[in-house]
């Protein structure tokens, strides 16, 4: 049974909310709170700390390393002194401030995750909203081939936290791509960039247009270049045609090394190499990568390394991490039923013994709810099964009734605190439970 709240509609624009907005309750509320609880417990098992920035803070902090999309997207307002202020629209120019700011001092390298809403103003549909939740990790001073393969395993290890089935992850070298094109003008660079995303060969050929034969027939080759380890034998074959292409080997090499660690870690067959993983953000300077599902239009997981982002701030240090969206994730989730609130439904005594023992039960870890609206005790029971509660409990004489799908009986307190050690269970726990 699937008990839905009784609610009807206000007949006033007070019940209303914007666009691109949403509330979360009852069960969609217990589905996220238990997505939100898997992440942190996954995200700690790795070493990693949680950090808590902000809603909102100075819009120039905020739209450090963000293109001109993501700048558009943002919420802008004044405070009283006339400064401009920002709501969050990407976690990690804040996870940058903080460590540049506040965390230099300690001992690399730092593993950070953080869990909340971003806010942008972009149209409202299925798997984007305006405000939204975002779970990530940020791995900071660590430039290593073994700092890269860390944060992609994390990303596999998310989403089988979060009981996502048939996930893979497309990986690619941002680094690559700029040894490429660090010749061609901005414009054009755009347009290649673009065309190579929405992997538009006809696009890609017009763009290319007089770019040198060799550095024209490998970036043509770009959007094609997806698979396995054969995707990097190819791209450095291609590359060995061409002079001064030594960057573009190294980056090469240095994604052929994450790759590697990768295997060893027994993640690799959810990894595809795709060297036309050329969207994000601007500050992506190695390995990019994002995590996609069947059946969802969007990127469950998007992340990269981003060297450069931190010195604005003041303090060079190379970092690398990703960006989850929860809502998509439980978008691709089964819906389940109102779940159980309570381990027991206790009458409404007022006597001390009776809320002695229901501050035992507490104490033990149960869900306990007391009657406060004065139910028959002959239907307490039947209230129990309407609330989806699966126990009821009174007092009688000396002892405990207790009524649950055994039937009913009669208990000892000691009887009884004894069993209920079985009832208690934490009601965020994720594994073998559906979302």
């Amino acid at each position: 049974m699937t008990l839905e709240p009784n609610i009807q509609p206000a007949s006033t624009g007070r019940s209303q909310i914007p666009d691109g907005v949403q509330d979360r309750f009852l069960a969609e509320a217990v589905r996220r709170r238990r997505a939100e609880s898997a992440l942190r417990e996954c995200f700690a098992r790795w070493g990693y700390w949680e950090v808590i920035p902000p809603t909102f803070e100075y819009y120039d902090n905020l739209s450090v390393g963000a293109g001109p999309r993501l700048e558009q997207a943002m919420y802008r307002f004044f405070d009283r002194q006339g400064h401009t202020l920002a709501l969050r629209a990407d976690f990690t120019p804040q996870v940058a401030r903080i460590v540049a700011s506040k965390l230099y001092d300690q001992p690399m390298p730092l593993r950070c995750f953080y869990m909340g809403s971003l806010f942008r103003y972009e149209e409202p549909q299925a798997g984007r909203q305006r405000e939204f939740t975002q779970a990530g990790v940020e791995l900071i001073g660590a430039n290593t081939p073994a700092g890269d393969a860390e944060i992609v395993a994390l990303a596999v290890a998310a989403l089988e936290a979060l009981g996502m089935a048939g996930f893979q992850i497309n990986l690619g070298q941002m680094a690559f791509f700029r040894a490429l094109t660090r010749r061609l003008p901005p414009d054009l660079l755009a347009s290649v960039r673009q065309a190579i995303d929405h992997k538009n060969q006809s696009r890609l050929a017009a763009a290319l247009d007089g770019v040198e034969d060799g550095h024209r027939q490998l970036l043509e080759r770009l959007p094609d270049l997806v698979g396995g380890v054969e995707v990097m034998d190819e791209a450095q074959a291609l590359c060995g045609r061409l002079g001064g292409a030594d960057a573009a080997m190294a980056a090469l090499e240095r994604l052929a090394s994450v790759y590697r660690r990768l295997e060893a870690y027994g993640v690799a067959e959810r990894v595809i190499l795709d060297l036309g993983e050329v969207r994000g953000m601007d500050y992506y300077t190695g390995i990019t990568f994002r995590g996609v599902v069947p059946g969802l239009g969007w990127p469950l997981i998007s992340g990269g390394r981003y060297d450069d982002l931190i010195a604005q701030f003041g303090r060079p240090l190379a970092a690398v991490g990703f960006g989850l969206s929860v809502g998509r994730a439980l978008l691709v989730q089964d819906r389940v039923a109102l779940p159980v609130t309570a381990d027991v439904l206790v009458h409404g005594c007022h006597e001390g013994a009776c809320l002695a023992l229901v501050r035992e039960l507490r104490q033990q870890g149960c869900r306990v709810e007391v009657d406060v609206l004065g139910t028959e005790t002959a239907s307490l029971a039947a209230e129990a099964r309407r609330r989806r509660i699966p126990r009821s409990l009174r007092c009688e004489g000396d002892g405990w009734v207790l009524t649950d799908e055994a039937g009913q009986r009669v208990l000892s307190q000691r009887a009884l605190l004894a069993e209920a050690v079985g009832w208690a269970r934490p009601p965020d726990r994720v594994k073998g439970e559906g979302l």
